[in-house]
């Protein structure tokens, strides 16, 4: 099997990408670290030889680093009974500091509820203190987007720009729940 061979201007840009030092790269490869700042830098126009060991150290990085929903995934999934008031399920965010939580009947997530649509049923309600003697019940939004634990982390982020989070399923039984915050620390962690 062939690796496709990377362009070398793009090569400062898939390094940082894997979370590669120009050190750890060169090892790899089979190359001096010298000659992999010179790549990137545009000093130097490297030989096919040089360029093919680079991308194949690249490209096996890249298998090994793929980072799937089930490695980022807060577990186990924690929410409300759709029976609960609306004031237990406050106060299970404000203790866990949580943004949103699913709903379960029983074991099955039948929706969600967030905090900037608990904060817009106060607002509107005439007297916010009966709001939250309520039933989660008959203020649930939606279920969040249900992903595999093998989806890959990179698909998840264009899901971000419509949902505050991802129920992660295995085996038919949701596993875990990926949120923003999820995301932004496992890139940070890399």
């Amino acid at each position: 099997m062939s690796t496709a061979l990377i362009e070398p201007r793009q090569l400062k840009k898939v390094r940082n990408q894997l979370g590669y030092t120009q050190g750890r790269l060169a090892r790899e490869a089979g190359v001096s670290q010298s000659i992999v700042a010179k790549i990137e830098a545009g000093s130097v126009d490297p030989s096919y030889s040089t360029i093919a060991a680079i991308s194949k150290a690249l490209s096996s990085g890249s298998r090994r680093n793929v980072r799937k929903a089930g490695d980022v995934m807060s577990s186990p999934v924690v929410g409300v009974q759709e029976h609960a008031r609306v004031r237990e399920c406050a106060a299970l965010m404000k203790k866990k500091g949580f943004s949103q939580v699913p709903v379960f009947s029983g074991e099955r997530i039948v929706g969600t509820i967030t905090d900037s649509h608990l904060m817009d049923l106060l607002a509107a309600a005439q007297d916010p203190r009966k709001v939250l003697e309520e039933r989660v019940a008959d203020h649930i939004q939606p279920v969040f987007a249900i992903v595999g634990k093998d989806t890959p982390v990179d698909a998840l982020f264009s899901l971000f720009k419509y949902l505050p989070a991802v129920l992660v399923e295995s085996d038919e039984k949701v596993r875990g729940i990926v949120t923003k915050i999820d995301l932004m620390t496992s890139e940070a962690a890399e």
